[in-house]
């Protein structure tokens, strides 16, 4: 809702016990209108973001930063830091071992302002979703529970599974940089830091929504500021910003995925590959067909692994690894797998079975003492093949 647009339901009033239908109604669309912000890939206008900002700062009583930059993904971001804290750190202690100190004053303007919320707004606000916002002791509201309907769920998982899954990307391509000397948890909280406006996005949506249906509040500055930028390091005299994406795909069930490219990706490039919410090599999505049985086989990961079987297809992951059908089930097949002389097993043994709930087929590895599918498939569940019954998959 605009600046001095008409609301289309009563503000809330102190004294009230509930929403009414109408506010409730407005709720939902307005945490429609939230996710879809901060989930939109259209460019922002960057000078009203920083005037935000320094508002922001100013209604904390800061003097706003005399400099704030603007970097083009999380990666570039975190980089900035790396540099700083690690391979400067490097180069003066040659062996890499010393003392990391932070040299920036964090100013945690959301966090003071929810210490002077009672003062701004007459709202005792905790980040805990299980707690309970109270406005004047009167109405009492569950934090974080707007109301939403079915696609606003779904919508607010991806930013949920971006949040997640870019921070872990970032972190994978640094974690093996520091020094063990206390730059990991310096890093960890940069790469935090580098999509935090996605952690923040309920709660200022929260704030922002009693900001217009309730009084207005001094917080509405920076709730604004967050929705527009990925994520960011406030400091007294420095503010470091982080742009939206430029690419961002989700399924149906809101977890990141795209079958043709990147499911997220970054003005400079920078981006990640997903399928259905699994983070996944660049190859798997843009070339499978150069997929070898070896990826397969030295990939730890169990839900990468069952990525590259979904994304190959039951007949071709099959061909691809070499398997052999040794036995056929009522629920599936058991396939032996070669895997060389040099390797001590030599031979692995796969039952294919399928999710019940959504009725994805897989391969799950089991004992290669099993030579039965049923038995398999039982073994899955921790069951023996007598004992098992298709209706206890949960």
């Amino acid at each position: 809702m605009g600046e001095g647009l008409m609301l289309p339901c009563p503000k809330i009033v102190r004294g009230q016990q509930q929403l009414t239908e109408e506010q409730e109604a407005y709720a939902r669309e307005f945490a429609r209108e939230r996710i879809a912000a901060m989930l939109s890939t259209t460019p922002i206008d960057e000078r009203e973001a920083e005037a935000h900002l320094r508002a922001a700062y100013r209604a904390d009583r800061w003097e706003p930063p005399a400099t704030i930059r603007w970097f083009d993904s999380p990666h570039s971001f975190v980089q900035e830091y790396v540099h700083q804290y690690v391979q400067g750190n490097l180069i003066e202690n040659n062996i890499g071992v010393g003392h990391v100190e932070e040299s920036y004053v964090p100013v945690c303007l959301w966090l003071a302002g929810m210490r002077r919320a009672g003062e701004i707004m007459g709202v005792n606000v905790s980040t805990s979703p299980s707690d309970i916002v109270r406005i004047d002791g009167s109405i009492c509201v569950p934090a974080f529970s707007m109301p939403l309907d079915e696609r606003n769920i779904v919508e607010a998982g991806v930013w949920q599974s971006m949040e997640a899954g870019v921070r872990n990307r970032v972190w994978t391509g640094i974690s093996t940089l520091h020094s063990g000397d206390g730059s990991a948890y310096i890093l960890w909280e940069r790469v935090r830091d580098s999509m935090v406006a996605f952690y923040m996005a309920r709660l200022f949506a929260f704030l922002r929504f009693f900001h217009e249906l309730f009084e207005e509040n001094k917080l509405i500055h920076m709730a604004r500021f967050n929705e527009m930028v990925s994520g960011y390091k406030l400091e007294s005299g420095e503010a470091r910003v982080v742009r939206k994406p430029t690419v961002l795909k989700w399924d149906e069930q809101g977890r990141l995925h795209n079958d043709s490219g990147s499911c997220i990706q970054y003005r400079d490039g920078w981006g990640a590959y997903a399928w259905h919410g699994v983070s996944v090599p660049e190859k798997l999505i843009l070339h499978p067909e150069q997929v070898s049985r070896q990826d397969w086989i030295q990939e730890r990961n169990a839900e990468v692994r069952r990525a590259i079987q979904e994304r190959l297809g039951n007949e071709r992951f099959v061909q691809l690894v070499g398997g052999v059908c040794i036995d056929w089930g009522k629920r599936g097949r058991l396939i032996e797998i070669d895997l060389g002389p040099d390797d001590p097993e030599r031979v692995a043994h796969y039952v294919q079975v399928q999710d019940s709930s959504t009725r994805r087929h897989y391969y799950l590895r089991v004992p290669p003492s099993i030579t039965r599918a049923d038995e398999a498939i039982a073994w899955t569940f921790g069951l023996d093949a007598r004992g098992y019954q298709p209706g206890q998959e949960t």
